[in-house]
C-alpha cells in the first residue's frame, strides 16, 4: 500500500485520474460559462498530466517532506523498488506493476504524439494534393465531386490555414462559414485540440477521458459559432450550418478526401444538437474581469495538480 504514493504511481494514475475527475466535478458549473472559458478549462485539465511529467527534480524542496505522499518533485529519489521479497508472489507482481507504471506512461505518450504527428502529416499531404489557391487569408480549392464542393476546414497547427471549396466560397453562407473558420484559426484551435487529443490518448487506462476530449471539441465549435454570430448574426450562422448539413447528407463521390485533422464547420452527433441549441439561446457573455478570474482559477488548479501530483 505504501507504494501507491511513489512518484511513478502518482504520475501514471493519480494525477490523470484527479485531472479528469476535477473536470467531471466542475462540468455542471462550467456548462454555464461562455464557450471560450469552457474550452480553456477542458484543455488545461487535459494537458495537466503532461505538465506533471515535466515537474523538475527538486530534492531540497521543503514540500518534499511536508507532503504525505512522494510527489513528482521527488522523481528520481524513490522511484526504484529495493525492498521486494522474491518469496512472496504479491510482492513480485507489485514490483512488476511498479516497473510498468514507470515505462507505460512514457511509451504511451510517445506513441500518441507520433500517431498525432502522422495524422497531421497526412492532412498536410491531402491539402497539398487539393492544390488550393490563396485568396487573402483563405485558400480556395477548385475540384470536382461532392466532397471537394462542400469542403470547409481549418488545418495546420502553428500556422492554421482556412481551406474552402469554390462552391462554399461562392455560396450565400460563405461569410458566416469564413468567420467561423477564422475564429478557429485565430485561436489556434487545431493546435490545442491536437495537444489535448494526444495527451488524453496517452492515458488510455483512465476512465472518463473521452468526455473531456468531447468537451474540448464541442467548445471549440461553440466558440467559433459565437464569433460568427457576433459578426453576421445567429440567423446567418444557422443557415450556414443547415447548408453544410444538407451538403453532407447528399451522396458523395469518394474521389476527394476531406482533410480530417482540421476543425471543420460541421460536427456529427451530439455536438450538432448542442450547437443548434446554443444558436437558439441568448449568447452567454461575462465581464472581462470575470472571464480572467475564471482563467486565473483554472491556471491555479492546474498548477497545484501538476506540482503536487
Amino acid at each position: 500500500m505504501s507504494w501507491l504514493g511513489y512518484p511513478q504511481v502518482m504520475l501514471a494514475w493519480w494525477c490523470p485520474l484527479v485531472a479528469v475527475g476535477t473536470w467531471h466535478l466542475l462540468s455542471r458549473v462550467s456548462a454555464r460559462l461562455p464557450a471560450r472559458e469552457r474550452f480553456v478549462l477542458a484543455v488545461a485539465l487535459a494537458v495537466t498530466p503532461l505538465l506533471a511529467m515535466a515537474v523538475p527534480y527538486l530534492p531540497h524542496s521543503p514540500l518534499r517532506d511536508a507532503l504525505p505522499w512522494r510527489a513528482p518533485m521527488a522523481w528520481g529519489i524513490s522511484n526504484g523498488i529495493t525492498d521486494v521479497d522474491g518469496r512472496h508472489v504479491l510482492s513480485a507482481i507489485a514490483a512488476q506493476l511498479m516497473l510498468a507504471a514507470s515505462a507505460v506512461p512514457l511509451a504511451s505518450m510517445a506513441v500518441s504524439f507520433v500517431a498525432g504527428a502522422i495524422q497531421v502529416a497526412r492532412t498536410g499531404r491531402t491539402v497539398s494534393l487539393l492544390a488550393p489557391q490563396q485568396c487573402g487569408d483563405i485558400w480556395i480549392v477548385h475540384g470536382e465531386g461532392q466532397a471537394s464542393q462542400s469542403l470547409a476546414s481549418t488545418v495546420g497547427l502553428v500556422r492554421p490555414r482556412i481551406i474552402l471549396s469554390s462552391g462554399v466560397a461562392a455560396s450565400p453562407e460563405a461569410s458566416a462559414i469564413i468567420e467561423h473558420e477564422r475564429a478557429h484559426a485565430q485561436a489556434r484551435h487545431p493546435l490545442w485540440i491536437f495537444l489535448a487529443t494526444c495527451a488524453l490518448r496517452s492515458w488510455w487506462w483512465i476512465p472518463g477521458r473521452r468526455a473531456v476530449l468531447a468537451e474540448v471539441r464541442l467548445t471549440a465549435e461553440l466558440w467559433a459559432d459565437q464569433s460568427a454570430r457576433e459578426a453576421d448574426g445567429a440567423a446567418a450562422v444557422a443557415k450556414a450550418l443547415c447548408a453544410q448539413i444538407e451538403a453532407k447528407a447528399q451522396p458523395a463521390r469518394h474521389d476527394v478526401v476531406t482533410p480530417g485533422a482540421g476543425t471543420g464547420f460541421l460536427d456529427p452527433g451530439i455536438e450538432l444538437t448542442h450547437r443548434a441549441r446554443a444558436l437558439a439561446a441568448p449568447p452567454r457573455v461575462m465581464p472581462a474581469w470575470q472571464a480572467w478570474s475564471v482563467r486565473a482559477a483554472t491556471a491555479a488548479v492546474v498548477g497545484v495538480l501538476a506540482v503536487l501530483l
